[in-house]
């Protein structure tokens, strides 16, 4: 993947296509929504202890990213998703010719990969409450719900600072009403028109926000799978090696290298965590769901015999038993055989009984016969 882009003579051969960007991108954003699924299957198995984290998901979710984001800028020099992708961020501005993020980077893309998004996201939720929902928040305040809800109101006998501070609250809901719609635009428009312009090579970054940071995603090189594969066995033996014999200590580096291992495996949990999600997603949407959710037929019931004390039915299935003359206007009895439609409803309605079985049977049991004769 890392070389499918380079068609053109001459390309920077470090620079990630636009696929690549967006493809991350688009990983990052599944990642929500696959977590918060097996949270809520297994919130409805165990609620006593997952219900709350579910109410709380955004927040959640941001401080274990927090965590993993942090792990794979500090030891990988790029996020998760970027990592995944065999890309890395490296400073414009180089400081003595090295360009590995500095500690205040590595603070500032977390700032961005894990604080604004949960902000933006409950920025989206509390503006859907105020204005009417999904449909006021896409299409405008059109589509808004009418009139002023008793939250909007300023509760009556409120006087001195405690009215000036609901006004003021007030008109500050309103404002973010009015002025939320715009800002969403622009952050949506700011990060199109970076993705137009990295597209075409008029600029290196393929967000605002990494133009701020002042960092560029680059393709890690062979040199840099060398330093990680060099990295890592030296690691490991300093950290479970006992050190001046503290068990404390060999115990504090077994388990820091246990969280590094288990933050690793997220490279291969996290996707297949994705993949489950998708396949769950068509499937519960596919006809094979529908199939195998649909009870099977039963089999039809055992035709009644005749009773004794019945009439006989005629050898000649288009004979009606109780006039013995070709049926007409067929319709079924509860019992199953089949007779003139006056025939049975004036039998039924005087006996009670199917004529053939002797079953018990009523007139609203009777079914008509449609036929094409």
């Amino acid at each position: 993947m890392e070389f499918m882009s380079d068609m053109l003579s001459g390309a920077d051969s470090g620079k990630p296509s636009l696929f690549e960007i967006v493809a991350q991108h688009k990983m990052s954003d599944l990642l929500e929504p696959a977590l918060r699924h097996v949270t809520s299957v297994y919130a409805h198995r165990y609620p006593r202890y997952l219900v709350r984290i579910l109410n709380w998901h955004e927040e959640v979710y941001a401080a274990i990213m927090l965590l993993v984001e942090r792990h794979y800028l500090r030891n990988y020099g790029g996020s998760f998703t970027e990592h995944f992708y065999g890309t890395k961020r490296v400073r414009t501005h180089k400081i003595r010719g090295d360009g590995n993020m500095t500690r205040a980077n590595v603070w500032g893309s977390l700032v961005f990969l894990v604080g604004l998004p949960l902000v933006k996201s409950r920025l989206d939720q509390y503006y859907e409450k105020i204005s009417g929902g999904e449909a006021a928040r896409l299409l405008g305040g059109a589509f808004a719900q009418a009139g002023e809800s008793d939250d909007d109101r300023i509760p009556e006998g409120l006087a001195g600072a405690s009215r000036r501070l609901a006004v003021l609250i007030q008109a500050a809901k309103r404002a973010f009403k009015r002025y939320y719609p715009h800002a969403n635009f622009s952050y949506h428009m700011a990060t199109a028109l970076y993705y137009i312009a990295y597209m075409f090579d008029r600029t290196n970054y393929n967000s605002p926000w990494l133009h701020i940071l002042g960092l560029q995603v680059r393709r890690m090189t062979a040199a840099d799978y060398r330093a990680m594969d060099a990295r890592g066995p030296s690691s490991k033996s300093s950290l479970l090696a006992p050190s001046n014999g503290s068990v404390i200590r060999f115990a504090r580096n077994l388990v820091a290298r246990l969280l590094t291992g288990g933050l690793d495996f997220l490279k291969v949990l996290l996707p297949l965590s994705i993949f489950f999600y998708r396949f769950l997603e068509w499937w519960y949407r596919s006809d094979f769901h529908k199939k195998v959710q649909q009870a099977p037929v039963p089999p039809p019931p055992m035709p009644l015999k005749p009773h004794v004390d019945g009439i006989s039915v005629p050898e000649d299935q288009n004979i009606c038993p109780i006039c013995e003359r070709p049926r007409t206007n067929p319709a079924m009895a509860p019992s199953g055989y089949v007779f003139c439609y006056p025939c049975i409803y004036r039998h039924v309605s005087e006996t009670g009984r199917c004529p053939v079985t002797l079953a018990r049977a009523r007139t609203d049991g009777i079914r008509k016969i449609y036929t094409d004769a």
